[in-house]
């Protein structure tokens, strides 16, 4: 009975791993160039073939698409979900609104082993999508939020709060995906994006909303807390 379980376990997590898996939308170039290497290690040298297999297994890993949920956000409108996988790198306050603006902004950097689907903070509605080109630092440097490659989201409650939840892509990461548009009504825990391989997301907050992530945390999209508004 245990090993029948075993193996159930691992079935399920292998339907899991294909099920909605986005390297099929999201990573069609690089699934066409492992077929052509494995073609072509079929008709010449072996080891391209193994490469190939090896790469196809990775890219299956790294784009897989998991459904989360927020229980406590499901019965709790105050809570702003976080918007990505990582670990959290920095965290800046300013009572001043000297953030671009706002008062607060946590960082989280995603390793290429973390899931890199992006997940919608709050309910509200998309006032801006700002897009900017840039240059390919570290994402886990300070300055990459301000040099890199990024898109920013702007989101309003009905209340009027606002905050802004930006894709940074990294050395690796060179392409940043969203699927939301400008006054789409969006909602906590949906997701809106992702970014391929190594990257980092930035979310600048007011100071009316309470940080329940510290410095070092590991965080899961579209599950942890990030904070409350007070």
């Amino acid at each position: 009975m245990t090993v029948y379980l075993f193996f159930y376990a691992k079935v399920c997590r292998m339907i899991t791993l294909f099920q909605n898996n986005l390297l099929f939308t999201e990573g069609t170039s690089i699934l066409f160039i492992l077929i052509m290497l494995g073609i072509l290690g079929m008709l010449t040298y072996r080891s391209l073939l193994y490469i190939a297999c090896l790469g196809l297994l990775f890219c299956l890993f790294f784009f897989r698409n998991p459904d989360r949920i927020c229980v406590v956000a499901q019965t709790d409108s105050s809570v702003l979900i976080c918007p990505s996988d990582g670990q959290v790198v920095d965290i800046q306050y300013d009572a001043d609104n000297g953030i671009e603006g706002y008062a607060q902004k946590v960082s989280i950097f995603l390793s290429p082993l973390d899931v890199h689907v992006n997940w919608i903070p709050m309910k509200g509605v998309v006032k801006e999508v700002n897009y900017k080109s840039g240059k390919f630092m570290m994402a886990f440097l300070p300055k990459s939020s301000e040099l890199n490659e990024r898109n920013d989201i702007v989101l309003v409650r009905a209340d009027g709060k606002q905050i802004t939840v930006r894709q940074i892509a990294g050395t690796v990461a060179r392409r940043i995906c969203c699927w939301i548009h400008t006054n789409q009504q969006v909602s906590a825990g949906e997701k809106y994006g992702m970014i391929r391989f190594g990257s980092r997301v930035d979310v600048l907050l007011p100071q009316d909303v309470f940080l329940e992530v510290g410095l070092g945390q590991k965080v899961y999209g579209g599950q942890t807390v990030l904070g409350r508004w007070q």
